[in-house]
């Protein structure tokens, strides 16, 4: 099995995944991400690649750019070149602890023109891998404008206003604008690198301009092979509905280990990892922490830069939403983190078991929403905070995180209150479809009435652009089962809507009666209100039995919460009903 360590370096947090065999090849690999909402789909394609490559005695070492994800934002802020000296610092490191000759770089999406760029530069890198290759920095920018309008009307939300600077959003994240104006005269150049290397470039059926970049390196003179990257489209669908390619990590896995494996041991005999993976902000301390000896779980520690916290202070624990990773829709769960550091309140975010930077438990089905292994590693991460970071637990989820939460809270007396967001089911039905929730989550029955009337629906529907049958479906499900719901309590015995109500009053009796503060924040128009409304009532006036429930509504805000007005409300919320629970 191999071994993976949180590290961190040059204001960069990152993994390092080493082979648990003997022999460890001299050639290393480090992974150049994508970014945006093409970074939340990949974020465990790329784990399974660390994965892959270490189990054929690669050394590899994934990592996060500075202002990004878990990596520090730099007071001057990023730029390009900013990118491609951390993915350098990542060179030195894998390096340094793997004991490597010299590295191979994965470049997926713009990561391939950062290292392009790196390659340029140093003479110890032996190869690329350009996977999904953004070649043209500005075509990227073109291109991620165009499926951000595309992502923002998903999401049920008007355009955005261009972002200053000549930058580019997608999904609720920023380009950063120092990184925009160097894509923006950046390609990839042949003739830069002064030397001729082994290329594998993994490209996309639909677009030619990969394919192009292949014989492009091929006439430059350079050793390329020309992979297929079949399933791409798939990968990057969402990261609730990405499906992972493995016959392609398999492919790349042969390509490298039939140009560089030689069964050559490397200089260090017994691969080192640095002590402490930390990273200090302002007002905040993070640590990469990995627990559990089965099926290890991956998250960051946050605690205040300052005395360490008391153990009667909250401890604020942040729940995967659907399968994106620890840091977040949009990052909020790293904004929320900090944001609670500098109020003196510690946070664990981690990522369960099969998503992100978390592998899969053995014997786990590997679709992880609404089953019972999320909430047994919940209780997994509150044993190791017991020991770690000790305190008065809060749970916070999104969506299927909320459930979650909500069922481990539970079964767990060490938590003390709830933060439930947008929460979707409180009780699963196992005759539900994952995909019919994950696909209509976005919008109450009164919603869908509403676009009944909308002539834009018309529009779309005559141009082809918006399905009528899955329209119908997604109107009927919500209509049947809000019937369903308000018939279970007349024949409560042979109605599963009527165990359910019966199961949820149990578990909010048990809270109430452990005195849990349960805070409900619900996007207005969102479904998790109309949930709330089948267990509860109209107005949900049935909820008000439970003294210490609360439910908010915020305002122009879609389900995932993506624009930063609403980010910034739903982290002052979260902010507020920490601070209740600190105060006793």
């Amino acid at each position: 099995m191999v071994r993976t360590s949180p590290v961190a370096f040059a204001g960069c947090a990152g993994h390092l995944t080493l082979p648990a065999a003997a022999t460890v090849e001299r050639t290393g690999v480090v992974l150049c991400r994508s970014w945006g909402v093409d970074e939340l789909c990949t974020r465990k394609f790329l784990r399974t690649v660390a994965d892959d490559f270490a189990g054929r005695g690669f050394p590899v070492l994934r990592f996060d750019y500075p202002g990004t994800v878990d990596s520090l934002d730099r007071p001057e802020g990023e730029t390009l070149d900013g990118w491609t000296d951390a993915a350098a610092a990542a060179c030195d490191l894998l390096k340094d602890a793997a004991g490597c000759r010299d590295v191979v770089l994965l470049g997926l999406g713009p990561g391939a023109l950062i290292a392009a760029r790196l390659a340029a530069r140093r003479e110890d890198v032996a190869g690329l891998i350009l996977a999904a290759p953004a070649a043209n920095g500005r075509r990227f920018l073109r291109e991620t404008a165009i499926k951000a309008r595309v992502v923002l009307e998903g999401l049920g939300l008007p355009p955005d206003d261009a972002p200053p600077g000549g930058s580019v959003a997608i999904g609720g994240l920023v380009l950063p604008v120092g990184v925009a104006a160097g894509l923006g005269t950046a390609a990839i150049d042949m003739g830069a690198f002064g030397r001729r290397m082994p290329c594998l470039v993994v490209a996309r059926e639909e677009t030619e301009a990969d394919a192009a970049l292949g014989r492009a390196f091929e006439a430059a003179g350079h050793a390329v092979t020309v992979q297929p990257f079949a399933g791409y489209a798939e990968l990057m669908a969402n990261p609730t509905d990405s499906v992972l390619p493995r016959p392609v990590v398999v492919a790349m896995s042969e390509w490298l280990a039939g140009t560089y494996a030689h069964g050559e041991a490397s200089r260090t005999a017994s691969p080192s990892v640095p002590a402490a993976a930390r990273l200090a902000g302002e007002g905040f301390v993070e640590e990469g922490v990995v627990f559990r000896p089965d099926a290890p779980l991956a998250g960051i520690l946050c605690r205040p830069d300052g005395p360490s916290v008391r153990g009667d202070r909250p401890v604020v624990v942040f729940l995967n939403a659907g399968y994106d990773h620890h840091g977040g829709w949009a990052r909020c769960w790293v904004d929320a983190a900090r944001a609670l550091a500098r109020d003196g309140v510690a946070s664990l975010r981690f990522d369960l078991a099969n998503v992100g930077d978390s592998p899969a438990r053995a014997g786990e089905p590997d679709q992880v929403l609404y089953t019972d292994g999320p909430i047994r590693d919940v209780v997994d991460a509150l044993d190791f905070l017991q020991a770690a970071c000790p305190g008065r637990v809060v749970l916070v989820g999104r969506c299927s995180g909320a459930y979650t939460a909500f069922h481990a809270a539970c079964r767990d007396p060490r938590v003390a209150a709830l933060a439930l967001i947008n929460q979707l089911r409180l009780i699963w039905d196992p005759d539900e479809n994952l995909a019919t929730v994950a696909h209509t989550r976005l919008r109450s029955a009164g919603e869908y009435r509403k676009r009944l009337l909308d002539p834009r629906l018309v529009l779309r529907i005559l141009r082809g652009e918006s399905s009528v049958p899955g329209f119908l479906r997604a109107l009927s499900f919500q209509l049947l089962s809000r019937l369903s719901h308000a018939l279970a309590p007349f024949v409560p015995s042979i109605s599963k809507h009527g165990r359910f109500q019966a199961e949820c009053r149990r578990m909010f009796a048990e809270l109430d009666r452990r005195q849990v503060p349960i805070g409900f924040l619900c996007s207005h128009g969102d479904e998790s209100l109309e949930q709330l409304s089948l267990y509860f009532g109209r107005d949900r006036r049935r909820l008000r039995r439970f003294a210490r429930a609360r439910v908010d509504i915020l305002p122009d805000a879609d389900h995932n919460v993506t624009l930063p007005a609403a980010r910034q409300e739903q982290q002052r919320w979260l902010q507020d009903l920490v601070s209740t629970v600190d105060r006793g």
